[in-house]
Order: structure tokens, then sequence, then C-alpha cells
């Protein structure tokens, strides 16, 4: 097995000797946002998702779950940037990718996106811009020859939007962060051979059957402010999240769209927000993260989002999404990654102590051995 050849290596030499088993692009990489470029391009199985699916396989017992888990490390998977060391860590794949691939990157650092309070503090902005957007954008530069697909900030817009006109501090220095930073990074990765996707959260995290003209009002004016950059082919949804492509009604709701918000959708979500957009003047497309919602109807509430319990992983990621509106489905989230920590005894994260939530689990972000096995076994389509 190739992980068992790599032990003892350091990352750097690791995947030195990876690379070297691929073949790379050696004409230079233009995509036009004007089209649906996962028409003629895949997401790359980057080597860095590769190794620690191998390594995970090695401990599984069962053997035909172990020949299933073996075949996620062929699948395309998005690379996060949280760190300074997750963009040398790209800078050192990105040369791996074959001209009809593209390495996906989420771009998720964003000042006060998970709290803070206190004064605004002016030096985030600087810190974020120079330690973040603009690494990655000399990387993008530096790799020409690779086509890169980015999502801008998971998570963060929903609440700028519902947070941009209140009184409490924590909220309103996400709003600054967010309306200060965001156009910052859709001009400096506004790269021929990089094209965006502005996250929007999912159709849960926004009343969007009575927000929508409100929520389109906002993603314009950020567009606006960023100089309405050629690349950004639209938004993403749905990002680490356990939402249908297609479930009507939605999971928590009773009408698609009606009066009852939060319908769970995300059909009707991508086609409504894409809708509004374009009469704004936007391109209107959208790529759906389908890496754990094969399973569906196992939670009480929209806000259960911690390692749900009976979760499996969805669609495998390809641009034959059926809908003209819809580039891909993608694998924008890691399959095994921990979205938060929880123990039999308490002291969870907050939203990890929920009754579908699988306990105990590990920080976010860490490995989740059991939590990796789970989305293999209960994937649907089945591996």
């Amino acid at each position: 097995m190739l992980c068992s050849l790599l032990t003892g290596l350091t990352l750097a030499s690791t995947l030195h000797i990876v690379n070297a088993l691929v073949a790379k692009c050696e004409v230079p990489a233009i995509l036009n946002a004007q089209a649906n470029v996962w028409k003629g391009r895949t997401l790359h199985p980057t080597s860095l998702y590769r190794l620690k699916v191998e390594q995970a396989v090695t401990v599984i017992k069962n053997e035909e779950l172990k020949d299933r888990a073996s075949r996620v490390a062929g699948f395309g998977t998005f690379a996060w940037i949280k760190s300074q060391e997750n963009v040398e860590a790209i800078a050192l794949v990105a040369d791996e990718v074959p001209c009809d691939e593209i390495l996906g990157l989420v771009l998720d650092n964003l000042p006060y996106k998970d709290g803070g309070s206190g004064d605004y503090d002016p030096s985030t902005a600087d810190a974020y811009q120079s330690l973040h957007i603009e690494k990655l954008a000399t990387t993008i530069k530096a790799h020409p020859n690779t086509a890169f697909a980015v999502i801008i900030e998971p998570g963060a817009f929903p609440r700028y939007f519902n947070m941009t006109s209140s009184p409490l501090e924590r909220e309103a220095n996400l709003a600054r962060s967010y309306r200060t930073n965001i156009p910052v990074a859709l001009k400096k990765l506004n790269l021929p051979n990089a094209i965006m996707y502005l996250d929007v959260g999912h159709s849960n995290s926004l009343d969007w059957a009575w927000h929508r003209n409100g929520t389109a009002d906002a993603i314009a004016d950020i567009y606006k402010i960023a100089g309405k950059p050629a690349q950004l082919r639209g938004f993403a949804t749905n990002v680490g999240n356990w939402n249908a492509w297609d479930l009507s009604p939605g999971e928590f709701a009773r009408a698609d769209d009606a009066r009852d918000i939060r319908p769970g959708n995300e059909k009707n979500f991508v086609r409504i927000l894409s809708s509004a957009l374009g009469a704004r003047g936007m391109t209107t497309h959208a790529i759906l993260d389908t890496s754990r919602n094969g399973v569906n109807g196992l939670r009480w509430s929209w806000d259960e989002w911690c390692n749900v319990d009976g979760a499996g992983l969805g669609v495998r990621p390809s641009a034959e999404t059926g809908d003209e509106v819809l580039d891909a489905f993608v694998w924008a989230t890691h399959p095994g990654s921990s979205d938060g920590v929880s123990s039999e005894r308490g002291g969870d994260e907050v939203g990890c102590a929920s009754k579908t939530a699988v306990r105990p689990a590990p920080e976010r972000n860490v490995w989740f051995q059991g939590f990796f096995e789970m989305l293999v076994r209960n994937a649907h389509p089945k591996l």
C-alpha cells in the first residue's frame, strides 16, 4: 500500500514522491467563467486527502467495508485553507493536477466568523489579507497550468446578512470583517486559472422565502464593491451540511418556498437565488456539496449540524446534475473530518450535544475514524 511506503517521510518528501507518479499539465489553464468548466474537467483527488484515506483503510477489519472505503480516495475533494501551512501544502500539490482536472480550494479563515468580542481590530484584516488572500493568490499565479476552483468562506454570508444591523458587538465585528475582506478576496483571486463561488450557506441558513430579495441585494452589493470580478461564476451551497438536493417537501417543511421558512430543498433554493441574482446582472450558477447528504430525515431541526448519526456519502462529484443552474455536485467537505468535539460526559462544543450527534467525537477538523466508516457504510448511492 502506498501509505506503508511513505511512513516516516515528511509531508514535502511524501508529496514529492506522489507527484512524480502523476501526469502534470504542461499548458496554461484558462477558465471561462461564462461556461460550466466542470463539463470538461473533474474535481481533483488530492494526495493530501488520499493519504488520509489510505491510512484509515488500514485499520478497518471488515473486508467489504475496507474495499468500499478504499474507493473514496479516488474521488475529488476540496482542500481547506485555514492557515499559512495549508497554503504551503497547496503549493506542494498544485502541480500534480492533470489538464482535465480542477484543484478545489476552500478559503476558510475570515476574522470574527467564529466570534470574538471587544472593539474591532483592523489588524485582523491586514493579517488575513496578507497571510491568506495574498499568499493564496501568489500560489495560484505561480501555477498557471493548474485549474483552481475556490469556495469563499463557508457559513460567513448568512451570518453577515443576518447580523449587519445587529446591535451586538461580536456580530457587528463579523459584519465589518465580511464587508472589509470578502471584496478583497474576490479581487485578488480573480485570476484566469481560477474560478470562484461565493458561499451563501444553504437553504436552511436563511429565511429565504422572505429574504430572497435582501439576500440577492447583499450579494450583488459585495460583487459591485469587488469590482464585478469576471471569474466569479456564482455561489456555493450546502458546504459541510446535510440537506438534500431535491426533497419535496423539504426535511423540515410542509411546502416548498411557501410561508413555512427553511424548507431544506437545495434545488429550489439554487433556482430562486439564481433568478434573483440574474435580475441584478450577476452570473447565476452554483455548486452543491454532496459529501455527506446521502441519507435524509435524520435530524429533528436544521441546526443539528454536528457529526450527524446515520449520515452517508452522497452523490459523487460530477457535472451531470440534470439542472442548467447547478454546475456540479462536489465534495467540498472531507469525509471523515470531525465537526466538533463531544464526549459522553459533556463538555461538548456548541451544537455537538444534540441527540443526533455521534458521541464521543474528536476536536473540530480532526480525523474521526468511526464517522468516516459510517459515511462509507451508509453511502447513497452505494460505493
